[in-house]
């Protein structure tokens, strides 16, 4: 799925009535009744309910004003709030007509309004065009909506939020339980500081034309099944284990060799046809025990890493997790990556942290290997950034710099190609901070990359599926229950669900 800016959608908008021969009334109808659905489903029973609207002078109002009307006419008891202004978008005007005039109640941005604990809020004052934070004046009504105790749910952006660049955090912009957001994410979505502003957000199809939208040049992309179809490999019957790959995992040291065993089950549950690691001689009882299916190889220290194997007969390694930064595995890491290295690698946890503390080593990185990093390791890595905006612009400076693939970990998971095509996960819930959830995914992109998929397919289908094995396992265990061996048991669905 495509992520367009607010210009680019404002075209597709305006193409798509041309294309389809509709009005701007028509698709402000069908965009606020696809919000109505969606509410219907969340309050089946709307004539018991109280919907406290809240409309802006333009289009965004419009809409909201259109779902007034649809749910006053399912017996719902309605009030809109809008602003008073000398002009309103003509869409905007003619859904006032079509509302009782006792529905509708002027106030400025200023006005005292109560929120009774029982209503539901919709906000629609100002939609995905608006182009600088709201000023001072619009904070106390803004306040207002967010004390709200009932839900409260935003048409297209939650009023306030710019959508292709830094809000701020000291302006006010309303606080959403859930954004209805229409046919595509708007970045300021996708973007962690605004968490408290964007608690979840849904894309609704309202039937854009889609050969606008392709038209329209954008490097975001948000990934979902749909997305990997074209390069998700089928397997057939005359393939076998030679034909999937022989990965390679390097990493542990004494008391951290649980990170081991979850990549390896991971690469083996992510299809690669042989799966080896290398690992300081405490984890051999440990390993061979806990992932029979795996081949075990062991550094001749005891309790870390103090020299690395030959990789020439593997592809695809993974290295870092569990590692440990010892200087004898600092010295190790270096006399390895120097010498000049051919196969893309997974590089995670404390290969980053190395690479952090040893910038010279960069150069020696070979070309498209992805890396994983969490915030903390990619501040190492990046220095310090003023928001997400800036954080993604440097990290794309520094794939494109080096050529490889950068994973930034969070909400909507940050992919960055060197060529600057930014991917936003679609998958994966709060369950997934805990430690290991990180062991896992490094696991699954080996094994990717070691059946033969690009570094770019591997990191897209990869995160996608760790993401949504981990949405299937919270239906039953919960976000606060989580574990990342329950990511492992529903990786299995989550293939399965790319074979439909």
């Amino acid at each position: 799925m495509r992520i367009l800016s607010a210009a680019q959608m404002s075209w597709v908008d305006k193409q798509t009535m041309q294309d389809q021969g509709i009005s701007s009334l028509d698709l402000m109808e069908r965009a606020a009744t696809a919000v109505f659905e969606e509410i219907k489903k969340l309050h089946p029973e709307l004539e018991q309910h109280s919907f406290y609207i809240f409309c802006g002078k333009g289009n965004n109002g419009g809409d909201g004003l259109v779902l007034a009307r649809l749910l006053e006419q399912q017996q719902a008891d309605v009030q809109v709030y809008l602003i008073e202004a000398t002009e309103y978008s003509p869409d905007n005007l003619a859904n006032q007509k079509r509302l009782p005039a006792h529905v509708i109640q002027k106030i400025r941005e200023q006005s005292k309004i109560h929120i009774p604990a029982e209503a539901i809020v919709l906000d629609c004052l100002f939609g995905y065009g608006l182009k600088r934070p709201l000023q001072e004046n619009w904070r106390g009504l803004i306040a207002r909506i967010n004390s709200a105790a009932g839900p409260i749910y935003a048409i297209d952006m939650p009023s306030g939020l710019l959508s292709d660049a830094t809000t701020g955090a000291d302006v006010p912009v309303v606080e959403a339980d859930l954004v209805y957001t229409f046919q595509s994410p708007k970045l300021g979505l996708l973007m962690p500081e605004n968490t408290l502003r964007v608690k979840a957000f849904s894309v609704l199809d309202i039937g854009l034309s889609m050969s606008a939208a392709d038209q329209a040049d954008t490097n975001f992309h948000y990934v979902d099944a749909a997305l990997l179809q074209p390069f998700y490999r089928r397997r057939n019957r005359f393939d076998h284990k030679g034909t999937f790959g022989h990965c390679l995992i390097i990493g542990g040291s004494r008391g951290k060799l649980g990170a081991v065993q979850l990549a390896l089950r991971a690469a083996l549950r992510s299809g690669c046809g042989l799966a080896s690691t290398y690992i300081p001689s405490c984890g051999y009882t440990s390993i061979q025990t806990a992932v029979a299916e795996a081949m075990v190889i062991t550094d001749p220290e005891e309790d870390l890493i103090t020299q690395f194997p030959e990789i020439d007969h593997y592809q695809s390694i993974g290295i870092g997790i569990g590692m440990g930064t010892a200087q004898y595995t600092i010295d190790a890491f270096k006399v390895f990556i120097s010498k000049g290295i051919d196969t893309a690698l997974v590089l995670d946890a404390d290969a980053l942290n190395i690479l952090a503390q040893q910038p010279e080593l960069w150069q020696f990185i070979p070309r498209y290997s992805i890396l994983t990093p969490h915030p903390k390791e990619l501040n190492r890595i990046l220095g310090y950034w003023q928001n997400d905006f800036e954080k993604i612009e440097k990290a794309k400076a520094f794939a494109s710099q080096f050529q490889l693939y950068v994973l930034i970990k969070g909400a909507n998971s940050t992919m960055i190609t060197p060529d600057g095509v930014i991917y936003f996960n679609s998958t994966g819930n709060v369950g997934m901070a805990t430690g290991g959830s990180g062991d896992i995914l490094t696991g699954i992109l080996t094994a990717l990359l070691g059946q033969g998929y690009s570094s770019q397919e591997a990191l897209i289908m990869g995160v996608y599926l760790h993401g949504r094995a981990a949405d299937i396992a919270v239906r039953t265990v919960g976000v606060y229950s989580l574990l990342p061996s329950d990511i492992l048991s529903y990786l299995p669905q989550a293939f399965l669900a790319l074979e439909k």
